[in-house]
């Protein structure tokens, strides 16, 4: 059995549930953590020899996402922005937008101010923890209403030496703790519950839906209740950003509109949908 076979095998065995790239995508991930391949270094060693044992790796590997579990749960690990994060199933995998909106928090800021920041529904931490990478001096938080998520995220934090305090909190709740920032960033629960019937069945059956779907009949509540902390509690010319559903982004601005907020940006991702989102206390 050479890697050609092996991947032969992927390619015959899951062209029902994915486009060809896709397969090879997910097979040149497998051969990065078996073989510490390089994509290029797939296509180069198509003719090695695969074990006995390594065959059997990926046999089940493969079976796994027959059962459509997604390629970041089966490795446990997902590079975002200048870190590598664990995943498991009691958080959502980070998506390539979210490291946009990284980046974009990131160059809006000088690197020698010493911001207090706070992610709203931080997962497994991987904005605050990459935000915290490259800006050290800043002091962030993570609320997330989740027990294992946190779990997550507190590893995360010390597997990559970085320090950041996560704390169990619902923002939903009517109390909310009293601390002045400088910058609020959330990817909060974001989609309408009624695009559930459209959502692939690797999100719907193994992603945590609680950080996915929100009410069909208030689509907004997360980002409104972020919104009345923030005008209490972000300190003046303060920062909000937030990442969004691109149907409800125009909604999202008219509402930071009425709560007084200024220099209100709504950005585009790398697929041109609406999809983030920048405002400033007066």
């Amino acid at each position: 059995m050479k890697v050609v076979d092996v991947r032969d095998v992927f390619e015959q065995e899951l062209q029902s549930l994915y486009e060809v790239n896709e397969i090879r995508q997910h097979f040149a991930a497998l051969c990065k953590v078996y073989f510490d391949y390089s994509p290029a270094e797939v296509v180069l060693n198509l003719q090695e020899a695969v074990s006995a044992a390594d065959y059997t790796r990926f046999k089940n590997d493969l079976l796994q996402l027959k059962k459509h579990i997604p390629i970041q749960y089966i490795i446990g690990k997902v590079d975002f922005a200048s870190i590598r994060i664990s995943v498991n199933r009691s958080v959502l995998i980070p998506r390539p937008e979210t490291e946009e909106l990284v980046h974009w928090i990131l160059t809006s800021f000088t690197k020698n101010e010493p911001l207090q920041l706070l992610d709203i529904g931080t997962g497994s931490g991987c904005i605050a923890l990459a935000l915290k990478k490259n800006r050290p001096n800043w002091h962030i938080s993570g609320w997330d209403i989740d027990t294992n998520s946190l779990q997550v995220a507190r590893q995360n934090a010390k597997d990559n030496d970085l320090q950041v305090d996560f704390y169990q909190v619902d923002v939903l709740s009517k109390i909310l703790p009293q601390k002045k920032w400088d910058l609020i960033v959330s990817n909060p629960p974001y989609v309408p519950e009624v695009f559930k019937k459209t959502t692939q069945p690797h999100v719907l059956e193994q992603e945590p839906m609680h950080a996915i779907f929100v009410p069909d009949n208030n689509p907004l509540c997360f980002y409104e209740r972020i919104c009345d902390y923030a005008v209490q509690q972000l300190n003046p010319s303060g920062k909000l950003f937030f990442e969004g559903h691109a149907p409800l982004m125009n909604y999202l601005k008219t509402l930071l509109l009425k709560l007084g907020f200024s220099d209100i940006v709504l950005r585009n991702d790398y697929n041109t949908n609406p999809r983030f989102i920048r405002a400033t206390k007066q």
